[in-house]
């Protein structure tokens, strides 16, 4: 493998060990400034969540949002360009503790091609089934880099691990990565207006099966077992 998609591959995995490194280096203090701005975007970010959970996300206004909020146009502006761009931090936050309940259910599944095809099955349907995520596919008109990271990467790191295991077949990276990110967002509006949800979102995991080089027979047999049950501590999804 090509020594520079060998590291780009391995900077996008995330092992518990490397985590957990991560999390016990020593931060710089924050500013009491920053913590004022932190916590301002967070209230706006929790504001902006409620209202759209509460009514039709185009009947809110800034305005709303600002109230709610106790902040004002300027201080909004600071943080965001428009409700829309609100709408990035909510729905990533959603997708990573899906991930979080997606991992704790693939914990002991090794191969990357079953955990790939089951995460974009589990995470397809939360996608689908979450009114917001749903408004910001179809409405929104957001470029596909910003719902990508919305929704996140939530497959990095078994993409790597089955292409630095020989488990997936990519001949270009960056293309199949740009492929496969945007065939997910389409899949995902199309399946949304499916009579079959569920199977157009497991015929979409087949189709990234086979882009990442799994063999025909193989991705349609991952894509379409019956999905185990997802991990949660308090019986809880997210």
């Amino acid at each position: 493998m090509n020594a520079i998609i060998h590291d780009h591959i391995l900077s996008t995995i995330r092992t518990p060990q490397s985590m957990a490194s991560i999390s016990t280096q020593p931060t710089t203090t924050e500013s009491r400034v920053a913590r004022k701005r932190r916590a301002t975007r967070e209230r706006i970010i929790r504001e902006a969540e409620r209202l759209m959970r509460s009514r039709p996300v185009e009947d809110i206004t800034i305005g709303d949002i600002t109230d709610a909020a106790d902040v004002g146009h300027g201080t909004f502006y600071l943080h965001f360009k428009s409700k829309y761009e609100v709408l990035i931090p909510i729905t990533r936050d959603m997708a990573e503790r899906w991930d979080q309940v997606i991992q704790a259910t693939t914990s002991d599944t090794e191969d990357p091609a079953e955990v790939v095809g089951l995460s974009t099955r589990h995470m397809g349907r939360a996608v689908i089934a979450d009114p917001l995520w749903r408004w910001m596919l179809k409405h929104s008109g957001m470029p596909i880099d910003d719902i990508r990271n919305a929704i996140g990467r939530f497959a990095a790191r078994d993409f790597g691990r089955g292409l630095t295991s020989g488990r997936f077949q990519i001949a270009d990276l960056s293309t199949a990565n740009s492929f496969m990110v945007g065939g997910f967002v389409s899949c995902l509006l199309a399946s949304s207006d499916s009579a079959d949800t569920d199977g157009a979102i497991d015929n979409m995991a087949e189709l990234l099966l086979r882009t990442l080089g799994v063999e025909v027979d193989e991705a349609s047999r991952i894509a379409h077992q019956p999905l185990p049950p997802l991990a949660t501590s308090n019986g809880e999804l997210p």
